[in-house]
């Protein structure tokens, strides 16, 4: 018995690293629409049902990753996996998804290219209202919740 979940845990761990890879290797703006495609190709024939309750764990992974976003731990990563459970179900909300990334890229690469050209004491300020940001949010985390 043992011996067999320890053969499914690899098979599910392969399906992961492959679906993963996929998702690496698709271009910025068709990932999540690729991962959608990918996914209804490989679980063709599953029933309603199943759609129903992949679409409901997705949500709840989601919320799940927002409850623990204050917290210390991997709540972003959290949210991003239901996303990705989500963009496997739903097309609208795969293409949804590629428009934020490519968004949030260009986004990225200006923030990127404004860092590189500043110097180190504009970077120690915007570190230091970063600091100060972060410290103000979670003592109103933590006296709201107490």
């Amino acid at each position: 018995m043992r011996r067999i979940l320890l053969i499914l845990s690899q098979t599910a761990r392969e399906k992961v690293k492959e679906a993963s890879r996929r998702f690496k290797e698709s271009k910025p703006g068709l990932r999540f629409q690729d991962h959608y495609h990918d996914h209804q190709r490989r679980s063709s024939g599953r029933y309603r049902l199943q759609v129903i309750f992949c679409v409901f764990g997705g949500s709840l992974v989601v919320v799940g990753g927002i409850i623990a976003v204050p917290g210390p731990g991997p709540g972003w990563l959290i949210i991003l996996l239901g996303l990705w459970m989500l963009a496997g179900e739903l097309l609208f909300f795969a293409r949804s998804m590629d428009k934020v990334e490519v968004k949030l890229r260009r986004l990225a690469g200006g923030v990127v290219g404004i860092w590189t050209i500043s110097s180190a004491l504009v970077k120690g300020l915007i570190t230091l209202m970063i600091i100060v940001c972060v410290a103000v949010l979670g003592y109103g985390i933590i006296t709201w919740f107490v």
